[in-house]
């Protein structure tokens, strides 16, 4: 928060944190209750071996962004902020982090029960739980390239 005020970023004054031992897939999230925010954090952010920076402090600090007037979507003002904040420390807040960067150990994260494959690119998303994307890919198109999509595991 010292980072935040030092930048002269608004963040509200009101939140709570909370660490969620039974997130998988995600390490922070943001939710607006009445008056404040409740932060949640992935417990495994806090071991030892997880990479203090970009792990711990790059994730709260993501999720203080949100608590920001009109930033709990993550464009426009969040975007800046989250620009202005990278330049100021150093960090690598961005929209969503991959499971693959290097901020948990690897064996720490859950493998991935699903694959879809662009049959485009060969770009692979890897998914924990069953969804539409998981049940349906050819529904759905590749982000980076617009290519069809296939089930392969």
């Amino acid at each position: 928060m010292s980072e935040l005020d030092a930048i002269k970023i608004k963040y509200s004054p009101n939140i709570s944190f909370v660490i969620n031992s039974r997130a998988k897939a995600r390490l922070g999230l943001c939710k607006k209750t009445g008056n404040g925010y409740v932060i949640e954090i992935a417990e495994i952010l806090l071991d030892e071996r997880t990479d203090e920076k970009h792990g711990l402090k790059n994730t709260i600090i993501h999720e203080l962004l949100h608590t920001c007037r009109g930033c709990m979507k993550h464009t426009g003002k969040w975007a800046e902020l989250a620009a202005k904040v990278n330049a100021a420390y150093g960090y690598s807040i961005k929209r969503t982090s991959k499971r693959d960067d290097g901020t948990i150990p690897p064996g720490f994260l859950a493998p991935a029960k699903y694959i879809i494959k662009c049959r485009g690119c060969q770009a692979e998303i890897t998914r924990i739980k069953r969804s539409p994307l998981v049940d349906y890919p050819q529904n759905y198109r590749c982000a980076k390239c617009g290519g069809k999509l296939e089930r392969i595991k």
